[in-house]
């Protein structure tokens, strides 16, 4: 309609064809089609969508489904992510500090690195608190340790979604900022004991591109 059109501030002749989350996007972007695939990604907050040939809902633990076609996308989002990295490191720092990591070796630090109290997935708790210490001397044992973090906190999502009933995980694709930093990426494919990429496409536009041209024939 013509106040919609104004209130959005487009045309008004614009015809609204397909629409989706951000994460759904993402998805789509990473061409993810077999069931057990999935896509992590690893932006502010961290997104679990795994292609899954069953529906799987758990309000106790943030997890839900959209409908894929004829499967579902299940899934979470925790409030963990890049977020609380950026609360340290800038991008320079990021870079050379993971340099210095061992992928292969596990951190002992154990942390919930969240940026503000609260939790949505693996675990539904508003009251969840940060847990950010110790902090150890060398930043790149502290910026390992909160890698690692944030990878179980990924693995114990896709355990829950295969625990509720969810198609096994066989690869994990991976959208965001963080599919840029190759130590991160071994320590969660130690963790998950999968094989992980960064996906050809990272960036939801391409996903919403792509929907725009294919939706009506693959979603209807």
């Amino acid at each position: 309609s013509r106040p919609r059109a104004r209130y959005l501030g487009v045309y008004p002749g614009c015809m609204v064809h397909a629409g989706t989350t951000d994460s759904i996007a993402a998805f789509l972007a990473a061409g993810v089609n077999r069931s057990g695939d999935a896509v992590t990604s690893l932006g502010s907050t961290l997104v679990l969508k795994l292609l899954s040939d069953t529906r799987v809902e758990s309000t106790e633990h943030g997890v839900y489904s959209h409908w894929f076609g004829n499967r579902w996308l299940a899934g979470g989002a925790s409030n963990a992510g890049g977020a609380v990295l950026r609360q340290f490191f800038d991008d320079r720092q990021l870079a050379a500090l993971s340099e210095r990591i061992d992928p292969a070796v596990a951190s002992p630090l154990d942390y919930l690195p969240l940026s503000r109290p609260g939790e949505r997935f693996p675990v539904n708790d508003p009251a969840l608190a940060p847990r950010l210490a110790p902090r150890p001397a060398d930043d790149a044992e502290f910026l390992h340790g909160l890698l690692e973090s944030l990878g179980r906190i990924e693995a114990k999502g896709y355990a829950l979604l295969a625990g509720l009933g969810a198609s096994p995980l066989r690869r994990v694709e991976t959208a965001g900022g963080g599919a840029r930093n190759p130590a991160w990426t071994r320590i969660r494919a130690r963790l998950l004991g999968v094989a992980v990429a960064r996906a050809a496409h990272t960036e939801a536009a391409y996903g919403a591109a792509l929907l725009a041209r294919d939706g009506s024939q693959r979603f209807a």
